[in-house]
C-alpha cells in the first residue's frame, strides 16, 4: 500500500482514467501476467482549510511485488504503456526507469496475537 499526493486537476484525469479502463479484458490480462490478484485506489482527502493535500491511496495484493513492477515498467502489452503514460502525466514518475525506494516504513505494528 503507498499514497501518492494527488492535484485536483489529476484527480479528474486519474478517476476518469481509472473507471474507464479497470473493467476490461486488458487489465484483467495483465493483472493476471504481473500476479496482482487485488487492486483497490482510493482518495484520501487533506482536512479542508488545512493546506494537507489530497492523497491517492493504492492498495495491491500480488505474490511477486518486484514481477509486479517489472511488468509495469517493461511490458509492451497495450494496457501497461497507457498505464506507464498514464502514472507519467498525473504523478511525474517514469516507470519504466526502474524500481522506487522503499515507499512504506512500518513505525507501529500491532496485532490481538501479539
Amino acid at each position: 500500500m503507498f499514497g501518492i499526493t494527488i492535484s485536483s486537476r489529476r484527480f479528474g484525469t486519474c478517476k476518469e482514467n481509472y473507471g474507464r479502463e479497470w473493467h476490461n479484458q486488458g487489465t484483467r490480462r495483465i493483472f493476471k501476467i504481473a500476479g496482482i490478484t487485488l487492486e483497490r485506489i482510493w482518495v484520501q482527502r487533506g482536512i479542508p482549510g488545512s493546506g494537507a493535500p489530497d492523497l491517492e491511496i493504492v492498495s495491491i495484493e500480488t505474490d511477486d511485488f518486484k514481477k509486479m513492477l517489472k511488468e509495469y515498467a517493461t511490458s509492451n502489452h497495450p494496457w501497461a504503456i497507457k498505464f506507464r503514460k498514464l502514472v507519467s502525466e498525473a504523478f511525474g514518475i517514469d516507470l519504466s526507469a526502474g524500481p522506487p525506494p522503499p515507499l512504506n516504513e512500518i513505525i507501529a505494528d500491532w496485532s490481538k496475537s501479539s
